[in-house]
């Protein structure tokens, strides 16, 4: 609670003595006396009746907390301290529940909320939604009591640094209102809520929460689970006694005895029962709860009639009667209904006003901006018009800069396609002549001569091959799917012309003949050239498949043997052949996976977006 507001140094004597009325119990007359005489100006005069509201209401003299309070409201009234009004305005709320004057409790409480909301005083506004829940719930409001509940656990967990106590409070205050209403199992729900925020935190704090589960349960009938709730609770307020932390233990006594009592004359416990109720009045008498009060009554009507005692049925049955009518009637829901109506309405005119301001304030800046809108339009359409044609002139140079630039290259490209074909193909083909010459010549050469010269042969025939692959390519920007296919094929039909152990086994399958760039091209040919040659001098194989597929815009490339395959992993790494491979799939952004089996032979899977 926050105790004193201090203005002035004249007022630290009389600040000295109140907080010495606080934090000694025993003595606190004493000292609020002497603070009484201490009193000097109006500072003082309102920050006494501001600690003694204070005192009264955390202690349970109600009475005393309403008197001291309207006191102080008057002489807090024409000031700006707002968090001492508002912390009247809640204790008014607390000491006016007490007395069960729910409509007075309510009405005070509003009356913090709306200064609080006003002023933006976030630490107080979700304290007022559990003080409404909770008094909402003492006169039998329960749907708006789960209002203001579940506001007020939206309004906490959405905060940053919240207590425990706040948390606590909060799903409390929902789950009493459920439980209350005949709906265990959503009170359940929110008391267990409980369990899992002050877990580890602060145990103390939940001995109102093992009370209500034992309620909830005790309402479905289950007398022995709930017994154990219902005796935990008790056994928290025995230690907060015991520490002299006794804070609402009367109220709490009298509720869980109330419940144990309950159980007691379910199992047909009568003394145990009758323990129990005699412990639920004496502590119901001493909180000065009419709401405590009104269970008991409530309770002991039922007992009494079960064990056939009439008379004492019959005046515990007036004595309940009698309290309903002093809380419970026409007038007071009449103006509890419209305390909420005026409250609800207020804001909602509040956020009217606040959305016609917002709107008029939208149009100005709408109007504005409107402006340098069309004035921006006008000016980017002019701009995007100057840009527009010096993009088409800057294209139309860099169109013209292209196609010189691809004609010399065309022209650079014929002039070395030209070069190797008389240069280089013609040297070629001289060895070649030579070589056939020396081989068909009288002169005998010994068995190592001859191998050299078919190696050299060999290489010769191998290199005019590549030499018209490579012219190939040169001669062209683009070429198409179908004329890959055809030199594929050719590589395919020599292959299996050179090597008469192997069968092959070649598919191309063209569904769109599509172009291919000229890099795409090589590099696909010379793919299928390294894995059929490594196939043909290392894997022994018997069978040599290619199967190429063309599916939408990909082409699936397939190629597997039966031989003695390999370890691919640590080959990949030291093989140039492989690792060729690889870079050649990479540079046509395509996709590689080896599978090899001593077993199976190898299978390579390459796909090229085209």
């Amino acid at each position: 609670m926050i105790l004193i507001v201090s203005y002035t140094v004249k007022a630290q004597n009389n600040k000295e003595l109140l907080v010495k009325a606080f934090t000694s119990k025993d003595s606190s007359e004493y000292y609020f006396k002497k603070a009484k005489k201490a009193i000097k100006n109006d500072v003082d005069e309102a920050e006494y009746y501001f600690c003694k509201n204070a005192f009264h209401t955390d202690f349970g003299a109600s009475d005393s907390a309403i008197y001291y309070g309207k006191k102080a409201l008057k002489k807090f009234k024409d000031t700006k301290n707002y968090n001492s009004i508002i912390t009247i305005y809640n204790n008014l709320g607390r000491a006016y529940n007490d007395k069960g004057q729910y409509e007075n409790a309510i009405r005070n409480r509003i009356s913090g909320l709306k200064l609080a909301e006003r002023h933006n005083l976030q630490n107080w506004i979700g304290n007022f939604y559990i003080g409404l829940s909770y008094d909402y719930h003492d006169f039998e409001d329960y749907p708006k009591g789960i209002y203001y509940g579940k506001k007020a656990i939206q309004y906490f967990l959405n905060k940053k640094g919240v207590s425990a106590e706040d948390i606590r409070s909060s799903f409390n205050a929902t789950a009493i209102n459920y439980d209350d209403w005949n709906k265990p199992e959503e009170a359940l729900f929110y008391h267990k809520q409980n369990l899992k925020y002050i877990k580890g935190k602060d145990t103390l704090l939940l001995h109102s929460t093992f009370n209500n589960i034992g309620n909830t349960l005790l309402k479905q009938k289950k007398f022995k689970e709930a017994q154990k709730w219902l005796l935990r609770s008790v056994k928290i307020i025995d230690f907060r006694v015991k520490n002299n932390d006794s804070l609402y233990t009367d109220y709490s006594y009298a509720t869980s005895y109330t419940n144990l009592a309950t159980i007691a004359a379910e199992l047909n416990q009568y003394e145990e029962a009758k323990r129990y109720f005699d412990l639920a009045f004496k502590y119901a008498k001493k909180s000065e709860s009419p709401e405590k009060l009104r269970d008991y009554y409530q309770q002991k009507i039922i007992f009494n009639k079960k064990y056939n005692k009439l008379a004492e049925a019959i005046e515990e049955q007036e004595n309940y009667i009698q309290l309903r009518d002093s809380i419970y009637t026409a007038e007071k829901n009449k103006t509890i209904a419209e305390l909420e109506t005026k409250y609800q309405t207020e804001k909602k005119e509040k956020q009217i006003l606040q959305h016609q301001a917002e709107v008029k304030q939208k149009n100005i800046w709408l109007l504005l901006i409107s402006s340098f809108v069309i004035i921006g339009l006008i000016l980017f359409r002019n701009f995007r018009a100057k840009a527009k044609l010096q993009k088409e002139q800057l294209e139309l140079e860099n169109k013209l800069l292209e196609e010189q630039s691809n004609y010399k290259i065309q022209e650079q490209r014929l002039e070395i396609s030209r070069e190797l074909h008389d240069n280089v193909g013609s040297q070629l083909t001289f060895i070649i002549s030579i070589l056939d010459n020396l081989k068909n010549s009288s002169v005998q050469f010994d068995e190592t001569i001859d191998r050299k010269i078919d190696t050299l042969t060999n290489f010769a025939n191998k290199s005019i091959s590549e030499l018209r692959d490579t012219i190939w390519v040169l001669n062209s920007k683009q070429l198409s799917l179908s004329e890959l296919k055809s030199r594929m094929t050719n590589f395919i039909k020599d292959a299996s012309e050179s090597v008469d152990t192997i069968s092959f086994h070649f598919d191309f399958d063209i569904q769109n003949d599509v172009q291919l760039s000229s890099k795409q091209a090589i590099n696909l040919y010379r793919i299928l050239q390294e894995i059929v040659n490594n196939a043909i001098k290392h894997a022994n194989a018997k069978d040599i498949s290619v199967s190429i597929s063309q599916i939408e815009n990909e082409l699936q490339i397939k190629i597997s043997d039966n031989g003695i395959g390999f370890d691919y992993e640590s080959k990949k790494k030291i093989s140039f052949g492989l690792t060729n491979i690889q870079n050649r799939v990479q540079e046509v952004n395509g996709r590689l996976q080896v599978e090899s089996n001593q077993k199976k032979g190898t299978n390579y899977s390459i796909t090229v977006k085209l």
